[in-house]
């Protein structure tokens, strides 16, 4: 797990500043690598997991001097890739992963993606041909972000923070960025907030040679499942993949863990890690949970008890009682507005267990995967009510959702109601867009000030999709807007803040598509993400499955109303709102209405507040 940053033509100076923003990615080396100065150059920082001798280190150049390498990730089937390699004729200098990269990209160049199994970013340049391949993994576990400097040039970095450092690339906001930041909470792929830099999306390569370039898609999740198996059947088909998912994130030499919430997510994972790592005759499975003062949203006794029956080596891991003073490095990490709060918990539990471990593996991705997700229920129901008579759905909009009190102390249930019933009126895409996205089309061209009411990127994207089964359409939606944009993006930045290696098996792309494949009935026989919890029984007693799990998230309504509300008052206020371009009177119905405490706002004035911070700190 590394930083890389380059470009096709750069000075050695601001190569150095672009690696030296990346440092926290990869404190353990780095390393440089230019044509001349002001020519092509790669640099790298280096998180040693595989292989971590001086023979990893990067940029690598092929031992015929053509091809160079820089490379962020793990590639968990490397050790059969090599194996291939070397019957070919192959021989190798070290026992790392990114030297077989180098080699099968110097064989095969972008067909390779195809048979990596993995998550990745890298920069592969042929110094002959003088072309750049930029790539991603398919999902879009590892970030890679782009840049076009003046005469043809192509900047790239695995953060918008590095690839600031270099020069002629435009960095003015992107208003279109920011209308989406508002309704998502994040920016999603191809922008970023900066309009001179893009996100390559997921599953996608880019190609440079000559000034000119090209973006392809490679691969793409594909929900449009048909298999009508029966559920003994389907989890029989499934087990196997899964298991090799799970073994595969142990490929390291450095000291790896778990993270363990307590929900079918994490045990699953949990359980299959340790019983990997008995069968190698390894020592305990170290777990790691987050445990919280504030009951709602504390887990460490169903944690514990998992833990126990697995017989891991546990660390309860107490959450800081201060997150507002590092607020504004949160904010650096991502390089532009990002907010979802639950990014503070993954930084906070990630400095923590960096202690102990190199490498944490986590049950992140399950609820996309698996359809656990209630939006998914309230997207497979909706039909029906709105068969409902019409004057039934009438009182139950204008007279039932008024009173109802919603909360901002972990209970959200009667938020959930609200906007399943608002939203079931509306078309399919619309609907599941109002679900997903926080500020309203209307609430964003007030707050904008723009003519027209303003694009809903989700909903884009729910037409889009293959399948025309509710269900499908939900997490083929998620997989490629939610997943990468929030949960993958949070889950990279603060990890890699700490120098943690943070591993997702429930993310292997082997096991979406061996799920996507099935039918959606299949996928939820036995209730929402019941497929999933199939598999949690043949692990774990019933007793440490049948629970409903509490989401992690933070006590972000109580933080607002105590220690962040000092922040809010002296940090959103008309100045600083005019400054990130948006309209007082709009931001103060918003801060009314929180302070009112009918509806639970909490995370569209946590949006505001990290919009100012972002352009305090920039």
């Amino acid at each position: 797990m590394c930083g890389i940053s380059g470009s096709t033509a750069v000075s050695t100076s601001v190569l150095e500043r672009m690696r030296a923003r990346l440092g926290h990615r990869g404190p353990d080396a780095d390393g440089l690598w230019q044509e001349t100065d002001g020519g092509f150059g790669l640099a790298h920082t280096r998180l040693a997991i595989i292989d971590p001798s001086p023979a990893g280190a990067q940029p690598m150049v092929s031992e015929c001097g053509r091809y160079v390498l820089a490379y962020n990730g793990a590639i968990y089937n490397f050790r059969d890739l090599r194996t291939e390699l070397e019957a070919a004729g192959e021989r190798f200098r070290s026992l790392s992963d990114t030297e077989v990269l180098l080699a099968s990209l110097r064989r095969e160049g972008s067909r390779v993606l195809s048979r990596l199994i993995g998550m990745f970013a890298f920069a592969f340049w042929d110094r002959e041909r003088g072309e750049l391949l930029l790539a991603r993994d398919r999902l879009g576990l590892k970030p890679l972000v782009y840049g076009r400097p003046p005469g043809g040039a192509l900047a790239f970095a695995s953060e918008i923070h590095a690839l600031e450092a270099h020069p002629g690339i435009d960095l003015g906001i992107d208003p279109e960025a920011l209308s989406e930041y508002l309704a998502c909470l994040y920016v999603p792929a191809p922008r970023t907030i900066r309009r001179g830099i893009r996100k390559l999306p997921p599953g996608h390569f880019l190609k440079w040679r000559g000034g000119e370039m090209r973006i392809e898609r490679y691969w793409a999740p594909h929900f449009e499942g048909g298999r009508a198996l029966g559920a003994d059947e389907a989890l029989e088909e499934l087990a196997p993949v899964l298991r090799r998912a799970v073994a595969d994130r142990l490929v390291a030499d450095v000291p790896v863990g778990c993270f363990l919430s307590g929900g079918v997510d994490s045990s699953v994972v949990a359980a299959l890690l340790a019983d990997e790592k008995r069968r190698r005759g390894d020592g305990p499975l170290k777990t790691f949970t987050m445990t919280f003062e504030a009951r709602a949203y504390d887990e460490r006794t169903r944690a514990r008890r998992i833990a126990e029956h697995l017989g891991t080596e546990h660390t309860e891991l107490p959450a800081s009682t201060r997150m507002a003073d590092t607020l504004d490095d949160m904010v650096r990490a991502f390089g532009e507005p990002f907010g979802n709060p639950t990014a503070f918990l993954i930084g906070d539990l990630s400095q923590k267990a960096r202690e102990h471990v190199s490498v944490a593996i986590a049950g992140d991705g399950g609820d996309e995967v698996f359809a656990g997700y209630p939006r998914y229920r309230g997207g497979l129901i909706a039909g029906t009510y709105r068969r409902l008579p019409g004057w039934l759905r009438r009182v139950a909009a204008e007279r039932v959702m008024p009173i109802l009190k919603e909360s901002s102390a972990g209970h959200h249930w009667p938020r959930r109601i609200r906007e399943f019933v608002n939203g079931a009126e509306l078309p399919d895409d619309q609907m599941y867009a109002s679900w997903v996205e926080y500020f309203s089309p209307d609430e964003r061209q007030r707050l904008l000030g723009l003519e027209n009411p303003p694009l809903r990127p989700i909903s884009t994207l729910y037409r889009t999709a293959p399948s025309s089964h509710p269900l499908d359409v939900m997490q083929q939606t998620d997989l490629l807007s939610f997943l990468p944009g929030n949960l993958l993006a949070y889950g990279d930045a603060m990890s890699m803040r700490h120098g943690l290696e943070l591993r997702l098996p429930l993310l292997d792309h082997r096991l979406v598509e061996t799920v996507g494949r099935l039918a959606p009935e299949v996928r939820i026989a036995g209730g929402m993400k019941g497929l999933l919890r199939r598999a949690a029984r043949k692990l774990l007693p019933d007793r440490l499955v049948t629970r409903t799990k509490r989401g992690f998230n933070p006590p972000l309504g109580l933080w607002l109303k105590s220690e962040l509300a000092p922040l809010i008052r002296d940090r959103i206020t008309p100045a600083t709102m005019a400054a990130a371009g948006l309209d007082w009177p709009a931001v103060a119905r918003i801060l009314e209405e929180h302070e009112r405490g009918r509806r639970d706002v909490a995370l569209k004035v946590w949006a505001l507040l990290v919009l100012e911070r972002w352009q305090a700190t920039t």
